[in-house]
């Protein structure tokens, strides 16, 4: 009996098309942010980034990321055993400087292998740049 469709497995579309076609989407997604926020004059720009408390310069340098680029930081603070959502209630500036950090970061290949393959392990301490404020958030929680 031949497999149905839903069963049947295709390197080529699994291993080339489906990655090709994500990068595609995020490339678009980013084009569309930079566009949006080059529709806004230098000054609607600086008090734009000045509102959520960053440089203009970091401003477009986060435009220029995927939109779900600090997916990495859900993961490190649920292997920490800290909330986002509860974080954004207590600790609100600090999530958003970790989010923009994670967001810029150059270890992200890094990151995810490392949460991947064990989560526990502290190798992350030494190039996360999330480090000293995920520590003290999560010293802070146990000592709750």
């Amino acid at each position: 009996m031949p497999p149905n469709a839903t069963q049947a497995h295709w390197p080529v579309i699994d291993n080339v098309i489906t990655p090709f076609a994500e990068w595609w989407r995020r490339h678009a997604i980013i084009k569309e942010n930079l566009a949006d926020l080059d529709a806004f004059g230098p000054k609607q720009t600086a008090l734009m980034a000045q509102d959520v408390g960053l440089a203009p310069g970091d401003l477009r340098e986060l435009a220029r990321h995927y939109t779900n680029a600090a997916e990495l930081l859900e993961k490190r603070l649920h292997a920490l055993g800290l909330s986002s959502a509860e974080l954004a209630q207590t600790a609100q500036a600090e999530l958003r400087d970790m989010e923009r950090l994670c967001t810029l970061c150059q270890s992200k290949g890094r990151c995810a292998r490392d949460l991947a393959n064990n989560p526990d392990d502290p190798a992350w301490h030494r190039y996360c740049p999330n480090e000293q404020t995920l520590t003290s958030l999560a010293r802070e929680g146990v000592e709750r």
